[in-house]
């Protein structure tokens, strides 16, 4: 009986001593962030590992894909031929208008904005904590993905990337209580802050004052504010503001435009210029642009000069 008292309080004290050494471990890495460079070499260690548990999965998606109906495939293969045709005249359009942007700002020697880079990838794992809303994607540091950057898809953002493996990349969505969004409202160019309600379907719109031109169905944009989103993506619709006595500010809360339960693929946004290449080159627009400017400038002048000479001659000639 002694020797399994003795193994008993061995196996106790064993176990609390790697409970105390977690502890440490966990303490140590939220303060210093020291661990980041080990998670990032394990993590993509154990990628294939993550792959293979999602073959089943993928082995799914492939089958029940291949077994839709002919008749499902031409009303899709129709749909997406108009919605193609759409877009491509839509595309005329919007070239016209760039190029009349970048002629207006030559002119007013303002910088020209350059194309973002974008990456399609497809969400290949969600989170199973109720309480944190992220999910992971196939691109990561081998695709020139970091940290900070915008996501979104189709309809509208979905939030940013919060970790970088070689392989794949985590997304903290706009849902997740610890996402903050500066945004404004269309209708009435108010500007907020929304964070996550830990709910799929409502974000907190935050200090809105009671007297903000703020109402149901006014759509919310990115504003910009601190460069981490660029203006003007969707992000929400208001879907209540209420008030109360007890409080200075309304209750204002709006839906997300992107069911993040039900998204597959999204788009990675570099929104800042990645390299001295971009930069060089927009200064030698900038500096071309002023050129032009000046040549313009003299040869008005020489001109204004020449008109004046000439009628000076007229009426000496007259007289």
């Amino acid at each position: 009986m002694k020797n399994s008292d003795q193994s008993h309080s061995y196996v106790h004290f064993r176990f609390g001593i790697v409970i105390i050494l977690s502890l440490a471990v966990m303490a140590l890495d939220v303060r210093s962030k020291l661990l980041n460079d080990i998670r990032f070499y394990l993590e993509s260690a154990l990628y294939p590992v993550l792959v293979f548990a999602d073959s089943p999965h993928a082995v799914g998606r492939v089958v029940s894909s291949q077994l839709k109906t002919h008749s499902e495939l031409i009303k899709e293969n129709e749909q997406l031929s108009t919605e193609n045709f759409m877009q491509r005249a839509d595309s005329l359009k919007l070239k016209d208008l760039e190029a009349e942007n970048k002629a207006l700002r030559q002119l007013l020697n303002s910088p020209i904005r350059t194309k973002n880079k974008r990456l399609f990838a497809e969400v290949i794992d969600v989170d199973p904590d109720p309480y944190l809303h992220r999910v992971t994607v196939n691109r990561g540091a081998s695709d020139g993905v970091h940290e900070g950057m915008p996501v979104i898809t189709d309809k509208g953002l979905v939030g940013q990337v919060i970790n970088v493996n070689y392989a794949f990349s985590r997304v903290l969505l706009l849902t997740d209580p610890n996402c903050s969004i500066p945004v404004v409202d269309e209708r009435s160019n108010v500007r907020a802050i929304s964070s996550g309600s830990g709910s799929h379907d409502d974000i907190i719109i935050n200090n809105v004052p009671r007297s903000a031109d703020i109402k149901k169905g006014d759509l919310l944009l990115t504003s910009g504010i601190g460069g981490v989103y660029p203006r003007g993506y969707p992000v929400a619709i208001v879907s209540k503001v209420g008030f109360s006595d007890s409080q200075p500010f309304a209750e204002v809360k709006a839906k997300p435009l992107v069911d993040t339960d039900k998204m597959r693929f999204v788009l990675m946004y570099w929104t800042s210029l990645e390299n001295s290449e971009d930069i060089k080159s927009l200064a030698k627009e900038q500096t071309d642009s002023k050129v032009i400017l000046h040549q313009r400038k003299i040869k008005d002048l020489i001109k204004t000069l020449s008109v004046k000479d000439r009628v000076v001659d007229n009426s000496e000639g007259q007289q």
